[in-house]
């Protein structure tokens, strides 16, 4: 009876082992695009649309009636698709990117000499907007029409003093929404239906899915170092500060945005409702060291916009701010490195060129 018994623990054990051994381990390249995709990516792009036809109503009802009530719902509705925009600029990658969407968006510092010409001279038209420079409209355009003033009385007196002012505000509008319209196009099957081609895409190395999306997180941090933070600040190439460059100048709230642009990155490397790049590193270094050094760097940075008290057009000019401003800089430096060097190396990915290369 006894020879029995060590018989069967023998045989348990070993059936054990061998099914504990032929455990398949799971495709996170696959499973993190697929859910990211799902989860993240489409969701906002709904939650995106609704915030876009929010702001062309109010932009309609401002129009109406220019008063200071509707232009300070004005304001919100414009932050508010800002900032939320400022999370989606992580997935500026594949058709997307091709298509130069972002650009369409979100090209600053404005050009507002462009803007107040074309009020002044009034013979623009929807179709004639279609020919202006990024820079004279979409955000940037709408930063400057909706936040120049910061002052509601003075702002409301450049509007009735030209009627053109609104007729302009409308149309970038307009063609703003469209622009939205097409990203949302792009990623569902309403239009290109690039979400299912991303999700299914076979290809390795450079043009893989996961190397996209890696290279649009390593963009939007590299983005936020050079373009919001170094070169306003005259920590990147030049000492000389420019504030005038700063993302969002008029709505002074640069600071926000830069703020969604890194919690975009951590919520794709730790959200617990996908599966994250912090599960794909963890199994293969069977440690969250290099996890939990990427998330001290993350809270630091974020802990270090916090510390800045001013708006940051004028931190980078003043001594107490620009101290966290620079370290803000450091971090985003050193977090960089760890993207580039360190989780490069443990997931194979090929790092390409960001949007600040050949600046």
């Amino acid at each position: 009876m006894k020879k029995a018994i060590l018989l069967l623990t023998i045989v348990s054990f070993f059936y054990v082992s061998c099914s504990s051994d032929n455990t398949e381990t799971p495709d996170y390249k696959k499973e993190i695009v697929t859910s990211v995709t799902n989860q993240i990516i489409l969701p906002n792009l709904n939650t995106l649309i609704e915030k876009s036809t929010a702001l062309k109503n109010s932009v309609e009802e401002f129009s109406n009636n220019q008063n200071a009530t509707n232009l300070l719902d004005l304001r919100s509705k414009l932050t508010s698709i800002t900032e939320f925009y400022a999370k989606m600029y992580i997935f500026n990658i594949g058709l997307a990117k091709n298509n130069f969407i972002n650009r369409k968006i979100n090209f600053w510092p404005v050009y507002n000499i462009s803007i107040e010409k074309n009020i002044n001279e009034g013979n623009f038209t929807q179709s004639s907007i279609l020919n202006l420079g990024s820079a004279a409209k979409n955000l940037p355009g709408l930063n400057y029409l909706i936040f120049k003033e910061q002052n509601a009385t003075d702002l409301l007196k450049e509007y009735n003093l030209n009627a053109n002012r609104i007729k302009y505000l409308k149309f970038i509008t307009n063609e703003f929404h469209d622009n939205i319209k097409q990203l949302s196009s792009i990623w569902t099957s309403t239009g290109s239906n690039y979400a299912e081609s991303f999700k299914s895409n076979k290809e390795d190395g450079l043009l893989s899915s996961f190397n996209l999306l890696y290279n649009g997180l390593y963009n939007v941090i590299d983005n936020c170092k050079v373009a919001k933070i170094g070169k306003p600040s005259g920590l990147e190439k030049s000492s000389h500060t420019n504030p005038e460059i700063v993302e969002s100048f008029y709505a002074e709230n640069s600071l926000d945005l830069i703020y969604s642009n890194i919690s975009s990155v951590e919520e794709i490397f730790f959200s617990d409702k996908i599966t994250s790049i912090s599960s794909y590193i963890k199994s293969i270094t069977k440690s969250d060291d290099l996890n939990n050094r990427i998330k001290n760097k993350i809270n630091i940075a974020k802990e270090t916009i916090g510390l800045i008290k001013t708006p940051l057009k004028e931190a980078v000019n003043t001594d107490t701010d620009k101290v966290n401003v620079a370290k803000l800089h450091v971090t985003l430096k050193e977090l960089l490195v760890l993207l580039h060097t360190d989780v490069r190396s443990v997931l194979s990915i090929i790092i390409t060129g960001t949007d600040n290369d050949g600046d």
